[in-house]
C-alpha cells in the first residue's frame, strides 16, 4: 500500500474512532438539554417538558410535550418523539392531544379515558356543561387560568368523602375573589363534585 493511502486510512480511523467517543460520551443530561434547546428553537411561545427519556440503540429516545396556551381553558397539546443522536432533530412522532379546544382521544367517545392535564381541563368545560365554569369565563375572559393534577386516591374534608381516580381542575382569575374546583372522573371526564371557594 503506498505510504499516501496509509495516512489517509490512518485519518479516518482516527476520525471514526473520535465519533465512536463522541457517542459514547453523549451522556442522558446532554441529550436531553441538546433537545430542550432545539425546542425552544421549533416550538417558539411554547411551553416545552421533556417527560420520559430512555436508552434506545445507542441514543437516547426523548419523549416531551409541547403545549401552547399552558393554563388556559384551552390548551394545545402535544407528544413529541426524538431519538438523539441517530436521527438528530427531526422528530420520530408527534401525537396531537388536544387541539381546537377539543380532547382528540374523547372525540366522539362518551367513557374516554382522561390521561393529561389538558384533556382534564378542556373535559372540565366542553364535556361538562357547568353554570358556573361558564359564568367565570364569560366574567373574567382572557384573565382565566386553569391548571389540574390527578389523584390515584383524593379526599375531600369538606364532605368527608374519598374519590378514586380522580382529575382536581382549579378555575382562577387574578381579578376574581372566588376560585372554582371541580373533581372530574378519569374515565370519562364528568364532574363528579364542584367547589366554589
Amino acid at each position: 500500500m503506498r505510504p499516501g493511502y496509509v495516512f489517509i486510512a490512518f485519518v479516518l480511523l482516527l476520525m471514526l474512532s473520535g465519533c465512536a467517543q463522541q457517542n459514547d460520551q453523549l451522556t442522558e443530561e446532554k441529550a436531553v438539554n441538546f433537545v430542550k434547546d432545539d425546542m425552544k428553537i421549533k416550538y417558539p411561545g411554547a411551553t416545552t417538558s421533556v417527560f420520559l427519556v430512555t436508552k434506545q440503540d445507542g441514543s437516547w429516545k426523548i419523549s416531551s410535550k409541547v403545549i401552547y396556551g399552558a393554563g388556559t381553558p384551552c390548551p394545545n397539546l402535544s407528544i413529541v418523539v426524538y431519538e438523539y443522536p441517530k436521527f438528530g432533530f427531526v422528530p420520530r412522532e408527534q401525537n396531537t392531544i388536544t387541539s381546537n379546544c377539543q380532547a382528540l382521544g374523547c372525540k366522539d367517545i362518551p367513557n374516554c379515558r382522561i390521561t393529561t392535564a389538558e384533556e382534564a381541563v378542556i373535559a372540565s368545560h366542553k364535556l361538562n356543561d357547568i353554570a358556573e365554569v361558564n359564568e367565570f369565563m364569560s366574567k373574567f375572559g382572557d384573565k382565566v387560568r386553569v391548571d389540574a393534577a390527578f389523584y390515584e386516591s383524593y379526599y375531600e374534608r369538606t364532605k368527608n368523602v374519598t374519590y378514586d381516580s380522580v382529575w382536581v381542575v382549579r378555575w382562577n382569575a387574578q381579578d376574581a375573589n372566588y376560585s372554582l374546583r371541580l373533581l372530574l372522573n378519569e374515565t370519562g371526564g364528568k364532574v363528579l363534585d364542584k367547589f366554589v371557594e
